[in-house]
């Protein structure tokens, strides 16, 4: 019975935290919460991006993961900016030397980091998006709307992800406004 037990509480763990996971597509994208510095762009909102297809990218310079999904990103970017395409990059830090300001700007300029960037040291956008990890994308229709989640490393590591956002992506990209 205890096995059991353990077994029921693990399957309703999985359900809630799949559930949760699943509240986060088809809903109105939670705006950008201002608190931090905007890098390469003037400060932006989900609204003034209405028309483009957006990813939120949730990440922190120091996690591996995260960087090593940058070349993916932007790839994506050169591609498909011309056709309506935006990243938006949240940077939230996990550790204190994450934040200074400097450092971020000196990790954009080493990742050759184009797009725009809010540097998110209060996690205000983080718990807006209900994020729990480093990098999570967030893919935005050109209505406003979250479609797709897609959690982790995108690189030639990890590449199980790749294909199913780029798929999305240039789905969202066809798609009419």
């Amino acid at each position: 019975m205890k096995g059991c037990t353990k077994r029921l509480g693990a399957v309703l763990l999985l359900g809630v935290l799949g559930w949760g996971y699943a509240q986060k597509v088809a809903r109105s994208a939670p705006d950008f919460i201002p608190g931090g510095a905007w890098l390469s762009s003037e400060p932006l909102s989900i609204e003034d991006l209405r028309g483009k297809v957006v990813l939120v990218n949730v990440w922190v310079y120091s996690c591996y993961n995260c960087t090593h999904s940058l070349p993916t990103l932007q790839g994506w970017y050169e591609r498909f900016k011309e056709q309506g395409f935006e990243i938006v990059g949240v940077h939230t830090p996990e550790f204190k030397s994450d934040k200074p300001l400097k450092n971020v700007q000196e990790a954009l300029l080493r990742e050759g980091v184009t797009w725009p960037v809010i540097q998110d040291n209060a996690a205000a956008t983080w718990r807006a998006y209900g994020n729990s990890v480093w990098p999570t994308f967030y893919l935005v229709d050109k209505r406003g709307i979250v479609r797709k989640v897609q959690r982790g490393e995108l690189s030639s590591v990890f590449s199980q992800g790749i294909k199913p956002l780029r798929k999305a992506l240039e789905a969202l990209l066809a798609e009419s406004p």
